[in-house]
Formats: C-alpha cells, sequence, structure tokens
C-alpha cells in the first residue's frame, strides 16, 4: 500500500535562507531567501521575499517586497507593494495594488491593477482592469480592458480585445492626467478618451475628450468628441 508523503511547511523569520522544493506552506516574515525550485501550496511574505529561481504557487500573497528570479506560475495572486518577476508570469487571478514588473510575457484569467504594471512582453487575460499606470512592450490582449488613466503616461504597443474603454480620472482636484499611447487599438467596442494611437479599428468606435488619433477604420459607428483630432477615418 503505497502512502502519499506530507509536506513540510517552511517559516523564515527575521532573515533567513532555505533550500527551494517541496512545501505546503510558506510564510516569510522579515528578510527571506528561498532556493530554486519552489513548489508551495501557499506561500505568504511580510517584509521581503527572494526566490532564485522558477516558482510555483497556488496561493500567493505578499505584503512587501517579492523578487522571483525565474519564472512564476501561481493560481491566485494578490500583491500590496512590489513584485519583480525576472521571466515570465502564468496566473489565473492577479490583484496588485502597488508595483509590478515582469520582464517576460504574462498570461492569466484575470488582472486587477491598481498602482504601476509594466510588462516588457506580450499581456494576455480574459478581463484586464487597471487604475494607474501600465507600460506593456508587447500586445495586451483581453476580452475586455477596462484602463482609468492616473496622472502619467501609460504605454502599450497593442491593444486587442472585444471590449475596450480606455478613460481618464475624474475628480475635484486639478492634478496632471494620464494619457496612453498604443501604436494599435483593435477590437468590437472601442471607448478612448486621453489616448495618442496612430491606428483604431473596430465595429463601433467612440472617441472622447483629449485624443490624438492617426487613422480610424470602423464597421458599422464612429463618433468624435470636438476636443479630440482625428486625420483620417475610414468605413471598412
Amino acid at each position: 500500500m503505497e502512502t502519499t508523503k506530507k509536506l513540510s511547511n517552511l517559516k523564515l523569520y527575521g532573515a533567513g535562507h532555505a533550500a527551494g522544493g517541496s512545501y505546503h506552506y510558506v510564510n516569510i516574515k522579515g528578510e527571506g531567501i528561498v532556493g530554486e525550485g519552489l513548489q508551495s501550496e501557499r506561500c505568504r511574505i511580510f517584509g521581503t521575499g527572494r526566490f532564485l529561481g522558477d516558482a510555483a504557487v497556488n496561493r500567493f500573497r505578499i505584503v512587501g517586497e517579492s523578487e522571483v528570479e525565474g519564472n512564476l506560475s501561481a493560481g491566485a495572486i494578490t500583491v500590496f507593494g512590489t513584485m519583480k518577476i525576472g521571466g515570465s508570469l502564468q496566473f489565473r487571478e492577479m490583484k496588485l495594488k502597488g508595483l509590478a514588473e515582469i520582464s517576460g510575457h504574462a498570461a492569466g484569467d484575470h488582472c486587477e491593477v491598481k498602482g504601476s504594471l509594466t510588462v516588457k512582453g506580450d499581456c494576455e487575460t480574459e478581463r484586464f482592469i487597471a487604475a494607474g499606470c501600465i507600460d506593456v512592450a508587447g500586445l495586451l490582449n483581453a476580452g475586455e480592458v477596462k484602463i482609468n488613466l492616473r496622472y502619467d503616461a501609460s504605454r502599450v504597443k497593442e491593444i486587442g480585445g472585444t471590449s475596450i474603454a480606455v478613460k481618464r480620472k475624474t475628480g475635484f482636484f486639478k492634478r496632471k492626467e494620464g494619457t496612453l499611447s498604443a501604436e494599435l487599438i483593435e477590437g468590437d467596442t472601442i471607448y478612448l478618451e486621453n489616448t495618442n494611437a496612430d491606428i483604431v479599428r473596430g465595429k463601433h468606435v467612440e472617441i472622447g475628450p483629449g485624443c490624438k488619433i492617426g487613422k480610424i477604420e470602423y464597421q458599422t459607428s464612429c463618433k468624435r468628441h470636438p476636443q479630440s483630432s482625428v486625420h483620417e477615418h475610414i468605413q471598412i
């Protein structure tokens, strides 16, 4: 009769170092370094956590700072602080309140950002909701894209999706408004504010205030706010 080996827990308090491997539960309070090849059902960081290679965690919670030098595969990720991934990121759900930098690609089901997200490759999710600043060097592809711009310049090379909405922050206080720059924005239903884009292509396109668009290619409808400029628009 075969028996299943019970996984041990890993607890690092203060400053500590541990080998990689399989653990049930990883808890870091203070400063912790974990070797290559971490596999864990749950990992919580209160302070600073560094992982020297690839890591696979079902539930990953960060309150403070975390760095994964390789790729990270995770189920649910919650970040209150900063997260840096040296490779690519695969996730089911990510909620970010703070700052995250992904050196490779990012892919998952649901991504919610309040703060700053940088992806140096492509970013692909079913739902992408952001309030703050985003910088995606490649393609941002999602069924639903909602971006609320805040006080800084966001950049995405290309955006693709079924429903795309980019809006500027509104409020009582007069501050510098955020902007979005893109080479191509393509979707079925598109609404844009404070956006500079070379090409916008979609079925239903509405250009709100503060936009500079080179060319619009639309199938069914196209609207433009008087405070925006569009160099060319054609029905295809």
